[in-house]
C-alpha cells in the first residue's frame, strides 16, 4: 500500500487531475503490486457508475444551470435585498441571503460563487466596498450551496454510505442555514462604522407592495428546493426523479416567463454535461481505487488503528476532523468523500457513530477546503471574477474561515443541532 499511496501523492503534486490520479494510481497498483488482471479496471470503472442515484448528479446540475439562465438569480437577490437590504452593510448582507436562497436551486458552491459573484461583487464595489473584501463575502456565502438542499456532496456521500438521502438533505440544512446566520452577524461586525446613508437612499423607497411583487417572483425560484426536498422527504418520487422534475420545472418556468431562449437551455445542457462528465469520472475512477482498498482491507486495518488508539468517540472525532481538513485543502470534495467515507465510516460505526450524523461531519469538514488554498474551487473562481490575488482574498476570508471552524465543531459534537430535523419528521 506504499506504492499506492507513493503513486498518488506523486501523481497529485505533479497537478494531475484528481480523476486520472484515483484512476492512475489505481491501475500502476494492480501492475506492479497485485497479481489481478487489468480487466478489472474498467469493469470496477463501469460498476462504480451503474447506480441509478448518481443519475440525479446531471439533472441537478442542470436545473442550477436553468435556473440561473432564466434569470432567477436577480428575482433572488432583489427579494433578499427587500428583506435585508437597509441593515448597516446591506449589500454583504444581501450577498448571504441571496446565496443561501440560492443553495436551494444548485447545490453546488462553485456554480453558486460564479453565478453571485459576477453581479454582486461589482455592485458592492460601487457602494463603497473594498474589492477584496466584497469577493470574500461572495466567496464564503458560496458554501451554503453544498450544505442547504439539494446538496451535491450529500447526494455523493449517500451513494458512497448507503445513507437515507432524504435524510441527509434534512440534516443539512439546519448547518447550512446557520452558517448563513452566522455570516450575517459577522458582517454586522465586520462593517459596523461602514457608513450606510448610500445604501438606504437606494432602498429608501421600498414599499409594502414593492416587498409583494419581489416576493412574488423569488417563489418561482423558491418552489424548487421545496419541490424537492418535500417529494423526496415524503416519498412521492426518489432523489433521482426529483431531480428530472426539478430540470422539467425549470424548463416550464423559463420558457412561460419568456427568460429561456431554446440557445440559451441548449448551451446550460452543454455546460452542465461538461460538469457532470468531470464529476462522474472523479466517481468511476474513485470506484477502482475503492475496489483496490477493500481488496487490501485497508478499511478495516484504518478502523482497527483508530479504535487501537481511543475508545472515545470525541477523540476520534477530532482525529476525523483535523484529517477531513488537511485532506480539503489538496482534494476535490467529492473525490474525498468517495475515498474516506468506505474507509472511515466502518470506524465510525465502532464508535456508534450513525452514518447520518458522521455524513454531517464529512460533507461539512470538506466544503471548508474550497475556501482555502492550494486547491479551493471557490478561491479561486472568487480570484477570477473579483480580480483579487490569491493571497489577499485568502486573507480576507480568515474572518469567515474562523466561524465555519467553530460552527464545524459545534455540529461535530452536538449532532443533535443537526439531526433535530430528520429525527423530528420521522416520528
Amino acid at each position: 500500500m506504499l506504492k499506492l499511496l507513493a503513486w498518488f501523492l506523486a501523481l497529485t503534486l505533479a497537478g494531475v487531475p484528481i480523476a486520472f490520479v484515483l484512476g492512475i494510481s489505481a491501475t500502476l497498483y494492480l501492475v506492479f503490486a497485485a497479481a489481478v488482471p487489468l480487466r478489472i479496471v474498467p469493469q470496477r470503472l463501469f460498476a462504480g457508475l451503474d447506480s441509478f442515484v448518481l443519475m440525479s448528479i446531471p439533472f441537478f446540475i442542470l436545473a442550477g444551470f436553468l435556473m440561473n439562465e432564466a434569470q432567477l438569480t436577480s428575482r433572488l437577490i432583489s427579494f433578499a435585498n427587500h428583506l435585508v437590504g437597509r441593515w448597516r452593510g446591506g449589500l454583504a448582507q444581501v450577498t448571504v441571503v441571496a446565496s443561501m436562497f440560492f443553495g436551494g436551486i444548485s447545490g453546488a458552491a462553485a456554480a453558486e460563487a460564479a453565478a453571485l459573484g459576477t453581479i454582486l461583487i461589482p455592485a458592492m464595489e460601487r457602494e463603497g466596498y473594498r474589492r477584496d473584501f466584497a469577493t470574500a463575502v461572495v466567496v464564503a456565502a458560496s458554501l451554503c450551496g453544498p450544505l442547504i438542499p439539494p446538496s451535491i456532496p450529500m447526494l455523493v456521500y449517500g451513494i458512497s454510505s448507503g445513507a437515507s438521502i432524504g435524510d441527509l438533505f434534512l440534516a443539512g440544512a439546519t448547518p447550512g442555514v446557520a452558517v448563513g446566520l452566522a455570516f450575517l452577524a459577522l458582517n454586522r461586525f465586520l462593517l459596523r462604522h461602514m457608513p450606510t446613508a448610500a445604501e438606504r437612499e437606494a432602498i429608501a423607497g421600498v414599499s409594502a407592495e414593492r416587498f409583494l411583487v419581489s416576493l412574488r417572483g423569488a417563489l418561482v425560484a423558491l418552489a424548487m428546493p421545496a419541490i424537492i426536498l418535500g417529494g423526496v422527504v415524503l416519498g412521492i418520487v426518489t432523489p433521482t426523479e426529483s431531480s428530472a422534475v426539478a430540470v422539467l420545472y425549470a424548463l416550464v418556468v423559463g420558457f412561460v416567463m419568456r427568460t429561456l431562449r431554446p440557445r440559451t437551455a441548449l448551451q446550460s445542457l452543454a455546460a452542465a454535461a461538461l460538469l457532470s462528465a468531470t464529476v462522474l469520472l472523479i466517481v468511476g475512477c474513485a470506484a477502482v481505487l475503492g475496489w483496490v482498498l477493500a481488496a487490501e482491507q485497508v478499511p478495516e486495518a484504518v478502523a482497527r488503528f483508530f479504535l487501537s488508539l481511543t475508545d472515545r468517540p470525541s477523540v476520534f472525532l477530532l482525529l476525523v476532523i483535523v484529517l477531513l481538513l488537511v485532506v480539503g485543502l489538496f482534494m476535490e470534495t467529492s473525490a474525498a468523500i468517495i475515498i474516506l467515507t468506505p474507509v472511515l465510516l466502518p470506524a465510525a460505526r465502532g464508535y456508534g457513530i450513525t452514518e447520518l450524523h458522521f455524513g454531517v461531519v464529512m460533507v461539512f469538514g470538506l466544503v471548508i477546503g474550497l475556501l482555502t488554498p492550494p486547491v479551493g474551487l471557490c478561491l479561486f473562481i472568487g480570484s477570477s471574477i473579483g480580480k483579487v490575488p490569491v493571497h489577499v482574498l485568502t486573507r480576507a476570508l480568515l474572518p469567515y474561515l474562523g466561524v465555519l471552524v467553530v460552527l464545524y465543531f459545534l455540529f461535530t459534537y452536538v449532532p443533535s443541532a443537526a439531526l433535530w430535523l430528520p429525527e423530528l419528521l420521522k416520528r
